[in-house]
């Protein structure tokens, strides 16, 4: 090694208390820049504490039978944790913030990546950080439809793709009550229709938030584009509530 190589490995075998060919290897991804290699390696330790940390809070509520699930019980034990009733909307936003792929379920990696995301580093961060959220989640529209999304795939039966148009309709009442003005009406459409017994579609349910939003500036869907991206089924409720609802002629 060229003297200046020795000198910078030794110091930063000292200031990071590495081996040698440790310190020769990550100042070799800096170009050997001393104070970005050592920056680097401080970010990757305290990481690497940090999620030692979470993993530990994950094993406060893991299932017996499965070290890396935590599941409906352990859920429910989270929740409580947190101030949140299993039955509480908020249990969406809490699912969505830590990644869980199913209802009342999370995994190991994606609980930890999820707590990572949001620095938190304890119990008690965790709980300020929901606290935080639930209030942003009252009057925050992309938080409001990130959660939205999210919890068509949550709510589906584990290992399906497709949910169910009664559960999609109890999920709607929580999470579009307070400003899809239609709402009433959508959901007496889709329990008269012969969809009340099938799937909803993903898409449907996505674009019904953007459907949600143009209600509020046109409740009476007097200029809506039936040549538009909308999915069909939406279509379909501007025909039926113009009709049977508003009595309007159809267009």
């Amino acid at each position: 090694m060229k003297p200046d190589t020795r000198t910078l490995t030794r110091e930063f075998t000292k200031l990071t208390n590495t081996s040698s060919k440790t310190a020769l290897s990550w100042l070799k991804q800096y170009d050997f820049d001393i104070d970005l290699a050592c920056l680097r390696w401080t970010e990757k330790e305290s990481k690497a504490e940090s999620e030692k940390t979470i993993h530990q809070i994950f094993d406060q509520f893991k299932s017996v039978e499965d070290d890396n699930i935590i599941d409906f019980d352990g859920s429910a034990k989270l929740f409580e944790s947190l101030g949140v009733s299993f039955e509480d909307p908020e249990t969406l936003l809490i699912s969505y913030l830590l990644q869980s792929p199913n209802m009342g379920e999370f995994e190991r990696e994606k609980f930890v990546h999820g707590c990572s995301d949001l620095s938190v580093t304890s119990m008690s961060d965790l709980k300020n950080v929901v606290n935080q959220k639930k209030s942003l989640w009252k009057s925050d529209r992309t938080l409001q439809k990130a959660v939205y999304i999210y919890s068509y795939p949550l709510a589906c039966d584990k290992g399906k793709k497709t949910l169910g148009t009664r559960i999609a309709i109890e999920l709607l009442q929580v999470l579009l009550k307070d400003f899809f003005v239609l709402l009433d009406h959508w959901v007496n459409f889709l329990q008269s229709s012969s969809i009340i017994d099938r799937s909803l579609p993903r898409d449907t349910w996505n674009e019904l938030w953007d459907f949600s939003v143009y209600t509020q500036s046109s409740p009476d869907c007097t200029d809506y584009d039936f040549e538009g991206a909308w999915p069909t089924l939406i279509d379909e409720f501007v025909v039926y509530y113009r009709k049977c609802v508003l009595n309007l002629p159809e267009q």
